[in-house]
């Protein structure tokens, strides 16, 4: 009888290490390549033959921020915290502005509170965002998640914002979904005005549909005047130590946050082809929604520059 029950604690045993290698670093590494996926070349012709003004500035706002372990953001991290940032970017022309991304409100961010000791939330800065995004000439979003489109979901003025308001296909779908309450019928009927295939947008920004985290999801490839090229990954990743180590988030992640599921496969071949791009452009600037401690680091090198121009 005892041999039965160590048999019994054993393979249990067995099947606790298996459930938990998968749940929480299994089949999370990117594949040894991703040939094709990303077209720096393509980006750069397009904004060389569309022409115009430039824009000058990138800047970033951040609504709050939050932390959590850093497990949650990449498979085998068991140790370690990510700071994350709940923030929306602005493309600064000459004479205009660009708004990418509708952040978080505070309904919002506090129910998604993940350490009450880090969670912060600017009501003044999430109304700044709100106000850019009537000055700007387009309001574009990197996904439709709920942390990414509040702002434009429950905008004091949609009937002001929709004329502005550049969605693709999926991303106008969908967002009903994400929208945590009803959506205003010119936002909701609002039909997509991004076509789905890598797009000119306006001088020096470049649109890369490149589903997975979400069916609308896309990249943004930037180039400012002084040459200096950007492209923002959304939430391709949520730690840039993900793209440095080959590893996208844990299955785990997906159980506890995503409704609809991510797909994992286009996940870790956009992880290799992000890594392959940066190796072989050094100068260019990568960055995801959500690195606080990159951002930080973009801040301090003046890639970019913390809070919205007037």
């Amino acid at each position: 009888m005892l041999k039965w029950i160590m048999r019994l604690a054993a393979a249990l045993a067995v099947f606790v290490i298996a459930a938990g290698w998968w749940l929480f670093a299994g089949f999370s590494k990117a594949p040894a390549a991703a040939p094709g996926l990303l077209d720096i070349d393509q980006w750069r012709s397009m904004i060389r033959d569309a022409g115009g003004d430039l824009p000058t500035e990138i800047r970033v706002l951040e609504v709050g921020h939050d932390s959590a372990p850093m497990l949650a953001a990449r498979a085998g991290a068991f140790t370690g915290q990510w700071l994350t940032s709940y923030n929306s970017v602005q493309v600064v022309f000459p004479d205009s502005t660009l708004v990418i991304g509708g952040a978080l409100d505070r309904s919002t961010s506090e129910g998604m509170v993940q350490s009450p000791e880090d969670w912060s939330f600017d009501d003044a800065a999430y109304r700044k965002v709100v106000d850019a995004m009537l000055t700007a000439d387009k309001v574009l979003m990197t996904h439709e998640h709920p942390d990414h489109v509040m702002a434009i979901a429950r905008h004091p003025d949609p009937d002001a914002l929709a004329p502005r308001l550049w969605l693709n296909a999926p991303q106008s779908a969908t967002l009903p979904q994400f929208a945590n309450g009803e959506l205003p019928a010119v936002l909701r009927d609002l039909p997509p005005r991004l076509d789905g295939t890598v797009q000119w947008v306006a001088p020096g920004v470049v649109a890369i549909p490149m589903a997975g985290h979400s069916p609308g999801a896309q990249l943004f490839f930037v180039t400012l005047q002084n040459g200096h090229e950007y492209l923002m990954i959304g939430d391709t990743v949520w730690s840039m130590s993900s793209i440095e180590d080959l590893t996208m988030r844990p299955v785990f992640t997906q159980f506890v946050v995503f409704d609809p599921d991510e797909d994992r496969a286009a996940i870790r071949k956009q992880v290799r082809a992000i890594h392959d791009l940066m190796q072989a452009n050094p100068q260019l600037t990568v960055f995801p929604s959500h690195d606080r401690i990159w951002l930080g680091k973009l801040s301090e090198e003046g890639r970019i520059i913390w809070g919205f121009a007037d």
